[in-house]
């Protein structure tokens, strides 16, 4: 572990920008969003983030320290597998067809990011790569190229519950470097090759023992929502399939699709073909969607999730029981993103307490 003095984070950063494009929090019509950030003076440093279920605010805090909000309202998943993506592109010449097809190559760094996003960047690798028979070669070009540096959060919101996953609060793998913020300045662990070539040059003194103390207390005395649940959820769930709960819930749902368009591990999409007016080109380009939405389920004309009800239920089951089925992890680090954009506050992991005792677990 190595120690940073504050007036030198910025270095980190102009480092950074050197070699890769930066993304970090940056504050945009009153949110604090992930975007690409050229200057260091832009990050949001001095804010706190205040949300609770269907609410967000964010205010200036009159404080000396940097990292005092907890994560963006977006994740990383908006820019290795964005919202629009170009698949292939079609052209009609003289006499001729072009087809042509172009991978991303964009180098990444990643500012600023909190332990249930390192978390859900894993469970994303897995979808895309680790665990796909066809790995994507759109994200993989992405994911292969980037730099994490890492926060361990010393704030929470009334709606982060990465601790009853797992997920969090302390930042333990995934990224290059980690800054854990103390009174002086900030205690820095290095996790791979590239993140100990970016300091090389700086020469850092190592952290002594106090400094790594004040770290480890500032992340151990951090509160977050922590519940109990059961080691057979999984199984839990399967079994209630059809109680009358879902009917219950599907009374406050909106179907809105906030909740999967926040969420940092959604990843469904579909695949359309844009057309010119004078048929001389043809795009065919993926773009987010949702299971929410009302012809997501839609089959030969045949919508086998017309209910609310049957939305909801998929959204929950796919999180707690179908991915662990299909990825052998969860598909929620509790990051508390839908909470928060929820515009009724249905509260995730509340629904998923209430189910259990409905049904004597």
């Amino acid at each position: 572990m190595f120690f940073l003095e504050k007036d030198r984070l910025i270095e980190v950063f102009e480092r950074l920008k050197g070699d890769y494009t930066v993304i970090a929090p940056k504050i945009e019509k009153g949110a604090i969003l992930y975007q690409r950030v050229s200057a260091f003076e832009d990050l949001p440093f001095g804010y706190r983030d205040h949300q609770k279920p269907g609410y967000y605010r964010i205010e200036k805090m009159d404080t000396e320290e940097f990292f005092t909000y907890t994560h963006p309202v977006n994740s990383l998943k908006n820019f290795l597998h964005p919202p629009e993506l170009t698949l292939i592109r079609v052209e009609k010449g003289d006499k001729r067809v072009r087809f042509s097809y172009d991978v991303p190559r964009e180098r990444y760094a990643f500012f600023d990011v909190r332990a249930c996003d390192l978390k859900a960047l894993k469970i994303l690798d897995g979808v895309f790569i680790e665990k796909n028979n066809f790995p994507d070669p759109y994200y993989r070009s992405l994911r292969e190229n980037i730099f994490v540096v890492a926060v361990n959060c010393t704030y929470a919101t009334d709606v982060c519950f990465c601790a009853t996953l797992s997920s969090g609060p302390e930042v333990k793998e995934g990224f290059d470097i980690c800054l854990t913020e103390i009174r002086e300045g900030f205690v820095v662990e290095v996790g791979s090759n590239k993140g100990m070539e970016l300091l090389k040059d700086m020469h850092l003194k190592e952290a002594n023992k106090e400094q790594i103390k004040e770290k480890e207390r500032r992340v151990a005395n951090l509160k977050v929502r922590e519940e109990k649940l059961p080691e057979d959820l999984r199984d839990r769930l399967y079994e209630a399939m059809e109680h009358p709960f879902w009917d219950q819930v599907a009374k406050r749902c909106l179907a809105c699709t906030n909740c999967t368009q926040v969420c940092p591990t959604c990843f469904c999409f579909d695949v359309l073909e844009i057309n010119d007016m004078d048929l001389k080109e043809s795009v065919r380009m993926r773009v987010w969607d949702s299971c929410f939405n009302s012809s997501f389920a839609t089959l030969h004309k045949f919508n086998l999730r017309e209910s609310i009800m049957s939305r909801y239920r998929q959204w929950l089951m796919h999180k707690f029981a179908y991915w662990v089925d299909q990825f052998d992890t969860l598909g929620c680090v509790g990051c508390g993103r839908c909470i928060t954009w929820c515009p009724v506050g249905i509260d995730v992991l509340e629904s998923v307490k209430e189910l259990l005792k409905e049904i004597g677990s």
